[in-house]
């Protein structure tokens, strides 16, 4: 199923890709002629001192003209320094300083600022990631189309400088790649916190945030698709964030990301399997359901499988003792081929397209690196880990923190 699902987002990618590339053609032709929207970005921040810096100004070489950007940065009861370092920019006419106590979840930051937009566009960037120059200018081509009620951008992992850094990288790479297969099928589910931009419609509509599990940003997407919203995709809209260094933190917010997907899925389950919702409902959704309780299951009993013939294994040298052999050959002959087998080297071939084809939206000259290497031994050993634990507490209904 993980691979007749891997292939059909393939497919989905490359459909008509004679049709896009003329398109893409069309548009960079035009793109200086699309009206640029007025927008304020929500930067919320908590003990972000370290960060939030780096994340101003980047906002600040957004290409556009001057007087249509706002940006408002809400301290949400930091006990760190990153109030201290916000004064710097208190000078600044484009950006706001706000301050508000602590409620737990970044939701009610976000809504605390939006009472005070009137801007055509809302966006939100998170505190530890910055954009490209030419983000939100991309973005205007999309919102050319009246039916086009928000965007999402391609996130890199940047810098990465450890084993985990450079696995969350191949990961956030692919992950570009079935973002431009969901965005072709109409079936984005999540409007991440690194720089997504909403018309102001949206929440004049919809109403504004929910806290929706410590996941806002998925619970906001499946509300705009089950209303009939578009959601799009500016592959041109690159965003840099840093990932969790440590196993500790990676694993609390995989928990928290997962724990949130499957309870957001649960609280709009009439998705499931409603043609209505076409690909997603059909498709996205159950899949993704389907492949994190299967890992919860199945991983405890592949490892039994593999430690329990591993141990008597050992228990038989033990007895018969160890011999190495003086000279060494080999033979394909003696090479087993099974399904398991083949299915797992189609698994990494479509795995090693995906990392390429997600590279070559964004452009990453090193389309194919040993970072892939990195991503399979998380998927294999340490992705297991936070997908039983968030199954468990989806089940029991034990709700995590936000940090």
């Amino acid at each position: 199923m993980t691979l007749y699902f891997q292939i059909f987002l393939l497919l989905s990618v490359w459909e008509k890709t004679e049709n896009n590339k003329r398109e893409n053609k069309e548009t960079t032709s035009s793109i200086e002629k699309v009206p640029f929207l007025s927008t304020t970005i929500i930067v919320p921040c908590y003990n972000e001192e370290a960060t939030v810096h780096r994340t101003l100004q980047s906002l600040l070489e957004l290409e556009g003209p001057l007087d249509k950007i706002t940006i408002l940065v809400v301290d949400d009861g930091s006990t760190d320094k990153t109030w201290e370092v916000l004064q710097a920019y208190k000078h600044e006419p484009r950006i706001k300083l706000m301050q508000k106590e602590n409620e737990g979840s970044k939701f009610a930051a976000l809504n605390f600022a939006l009472q005070y937009i009137d801007s055509d566009l809302v966006g939100v960037l998170d505190a530890d990631s910055w954009v490209s120059s030419d983000a939100l200018k991309n973005y205007m081509e999309f919102f050319a189309d009246p039916e086009v009620m928000a965007t999402i951008p391609s996130m890199v992992i940047a810098e990465p400088d450890s084993f985990l850094r450079h696995a969350q990288k191949a990961e956030y790479d692919v992950g570009l790649f079935a973002r431009k297969a969901f965005s072709k099928l109409n079936a984005i589910y999540i409007t991440p916190g690194p720089f997504s931009v909403f018309r102001k419609y949206v929440f004049d509509t919809l109403g504004p945030y929910k806290e929706a599990h410590h996941t806002e940003d998925a619970e906001i997407a499946l509300r705009m698709q089950k209303n009939g919203y578009k959601i799009a995709y500016s592959e041109n809209s690159i965003v840099y964030t840093v990932g969790p260094k440590g196993l500790g933190a990676l694993i609390k917010q995989r928990v928290r990301w997962t724990y949130g997907f499957i309870r957001n899925v649960f609280d709009y389950r009439e998705f499931l399997f409603n043609k209505k919702y076409r690909s997603l409902g059909l498709i996205i959704l159950p899949i993704g359901l389907f492949r994190i309780f299967l890992t919860a299951v199945l991983f405890p009993l592949s490892l039994w499988l593999f430690f329990f013939p591993l141990w008597e294994w050992i228990q038989k040298k033990m007895v018969v003792g160890f011999s190495f052999p003086s000279s060494f050959t080999f033979d394909w002959f003696f090479v087993g081929v099974n399904q398991l087998q083949i299915f797992s080297f189609i698994a990494l071939v479509l795995m090693i397209v995906s990392l390429w084809v997600g590279r070559d939206l964004v452009r990453d000259k090193k389309r194919v690196s040993f970072d892939i290497i990195s991503m399979i031994i998380m998927y294999t050993f340490i992705s297991p880990l936070w997908l039983i634990q968030s199954s468990y507490n989806a089940l029991t209904a034990k709700k995590g923190t936000w940090r």
